[in-house]
């Protein structure tokens, strides 16, 4: 099984770099022809649909349909990066395919507070690009954890910088105070970042979140990090219909200081931990990460193995 996983794990890196070339180096057609391999891949490949069809219906949410409509979201995220790579976000057209609504007003006043803001995000398809997209209409700082596997690495950074995103790194070996401490820099100097928090840690690195009946364990850092700062939290989702992706925000979370700021910053995750159950209950083809190893641990076995 280990070996088969590391197969999985290198095929799946080696099709990403190959990805990345492609796009880099061809030109419209080439990315098209990559969404309508992408699309005939993930029709035909049984052990990958079924995976996907497992964790769904183990989750309550499995549907005629959504295994499709999730691929489908999920290829166009990887088109969308392919463009980045290839000329830029803000010169391709994806940045139309993303609509604001009124909501987007608060964001813009929680920003003129000039105490920093956070945005934060559960793993939507698009994610990738978000950082890009708003930042054609806010400046957006992108946090990038260092990963273990330097090609890997190479590949995310390229994603990020294709967004036209600013990029901040926690130094190599950074301390869990290091790594905040990079973050809170940013924000103190009355800047907006990025955030996807929702991905599970063992539970002694985490507060309990209850989704789809389990038990996950997320970070608190986010809402740390919001208390020592005073920067508003700011929650945003969106969801394919009719063409685009229509993207809202809900009202900021500002937590007051004072008392115990460790309940407190566990309180406001379980809270968002709750609203990510009910958007992903709503819109599950949106959901990037029901293929990813941790969350299949938690969905099939009830928790993260030790």
């Amino acid at each position: 099984m280990k070996l088969l996983r590391r197969f999985r794990k290198t095929l799946t890196l080696g099709c990403l770099q190959l990805g990345q070339k492609l796009a880099q180096r061809g030109d419209e057609k080439t990315i098209e022809a990559m969404r309508r391999g992408l699309r005939i891949f993930t029709k035909t490949v049984l052990p990958l649909r079924r995976r996907l069809e497992k964790n769904m219906r183990l989750a309550g949410m499995y549907r005629n349909g959504l295994l499709d409509a999730h691929f489908e979201r999920a290829i166009d995220q990887m088109i969308m990066v392919a463009y980045g790579l290839k000329g830029g976000l803000q010169k391709s057209e994806h940045l139309d395919k993303f609509q604001f609504d009124n909501s987007f007003g608060l964001l813009e006043q929680a920003y003129a507070e000039g105490k920093g803001v956070i945005i934060i995000a559960p793993h939507i398809c698009g994610y990738p690009i978000y950082g890009g997209i708003i930042s054609s209409r806010i400046p957006c700082v992108i946090y990038l954890r260092h990963n273990k596997n330097p090609r890997k690495m190479r590949i995310t950074e390229a994603v990020a910088k294709a967004g036209n995103a600013e990029l901040v790194y926690p130094p190599h070996g950074a301390t869990k105070a290091q790594r905040l401490q990079v973050a809170i820099n940013v924000l103190r100097q009355g800047r907006m970042m990025f955030l996807t928090p929702d991905t599970p840690r063992k539970s002694h690195e985490g507060v309990p979140v209850s989704i789809f009946g389990r038990t996950a364990y997320f970070p608190t850092g986010v809402f740390v990090m919001s208390l020592r700062t005073g920067a508003p939290v700011v929650p945003t989702w969106w969801h394919w219909k009719d063409g685009v992706y229509h993207v809202r925000y809900t009202n900021p979370i500002e937590l007051q200081r004072g008392g115990n700021l460790r309940e407190k910053a566990e309180l406001a995750m379980q809270q968002w931990g709750t609203d990510v159950d009910a958007f992903v209950r709503k819109h599950p083809d949106m959901w990037w990460n029901w293929l990813d190893k941790r969350w299949t641990q938690i969905i099939r076995n009830g928790s993260l193995s030790k």
